[in-house]
């Protein structure tokens, strides 16, 4: 997967080696209450604890899933309301966002994979 250089670090922590989960609820416009429900974590964790193994690991998905998505959709304000808001037929009618919650990121990306490759969904 190529990953466009302005998104290659759009998740990052300023100064840290780890994904801020601010930025991503930024980016999506989601609150930080919706993300850590989202990521399976207590928002405290989120918040006090961003760098901890189980809110990096579900932010990774969320990454994964974001750069294959601007592959198709280069825009990041639109690949992020795609991401939230387009229901996916192939995917169960459910989006990107609710697909990776709910731990297919897998099956996301082969979906997102699939498109890159001109199939429809």
């Amino acid at each position: 997967m190529v990953k466009h250089p302005e998104t290659a670090e759009l998740f990052r922590e300023p100064g840290k080696t780890y994904l801020s989960p601010s930025r991503l609820a930024a980016t999506l416009e989601v609150d930080l209450s919706v993300l850590a429900g989202a990521l399976g974590v207590h928002p405290n964790t989120m918040r006090l604890h961003p760098e901890s193994p189980r809110t990096q690991e579900r932010m990774r998905d969320y990454n994964r899933v974001f750069q294959a998505l601007v592959i198709l959709k280069p825009n990041i304000r639109d690949a992020a309301f795609h991401m939230k808001n387009t229901p996916i037929r192939a995917l169960g009618q459910r989006t990107l966002f609710e697909v990776v919650r709910c731990g297919d990121t897998d099956r996301a990306l082969r979906y997102l994979q699939s498109m890159s490759g001109g199939q429809n969904g």
